[in-house]
C-alpha cells in the first residue's frame, strides 16, 4: 500500500531552528554547524513522529519551498530530514535502494519561510 504524508516546516529568519544551507556545510567549523544542526534536527525528528509516518519499504522525497535560498542550498536541510527519517525508523537505509527520487522545488504559492516535504513510499 502506498502512503503519502505531507510535513510543513516553517523556517523563520528568528526562530533557533533554521534551513541550514549547504554554504554553511561549507564554511563553518563543525562544532558551530553542530549548533545549527542539533536544533533543527530535534524539530524534524519531533515533527516525522508527530506525523506517525508508517514504516517504508522505499521513498520518494518531493520538496517545495518558497524561501531565500537557491535549490542547491537546501540540500543541507534534506540532509537533515531524510537522516531523521532513518532514526525514526522510517526509513531502514537512505540508500538508493530505499530513496531513489529527489525533487525541490521553488513555489511562490506556499507561505513565506515554508518548506513542504512529500514524501511518497510504499508501506512495510
Amino acid at each position: 500500500m502506498i502512503a503519502e504524508i505531507k510535513i510543513k516546516y516553517l523556517a523563520k529568519v528568528d526562530r533557533k531552528t533554521k534551513i541550514v544551507s549547504l554554504n554553511q556545510y561549507k564554511s563553518l567549523h563543525w562544532r558551530k554547524l553542530k549548533t545549527k544542526i542539533d536544533p533543527l534536527k530535534l524539530e524534524f525528528c519531533k515533527m516525522i513522529r508527530d506525523a506517525s509516518i508508517p514504516k517504508l519499504k522505499w521513498m520518494e522525497l518531493r520538496i517545495e519551498h518558497n524561501t531565500r535560498f537557491d535549490l542547491d542550498n537546501l540540500a543541507g536541510t534534506v540532509k537533515i530530514f531524510v537522516d531523521c527519517l532513518r532514526s525514526e525508523s522510517v526509513l531502514i537505509e537512505d540508500d538508493r535502494k530505499y530513496w531513489d527520487y529527489l525533487s525541490l522545488k521553488y513555489n511562490p504559492e506556499l507561505e513565506k519561510n515554508y518548506l513542504l516535504f512529500n514524501i511518497t513510499g510504499e508501506k512495510l
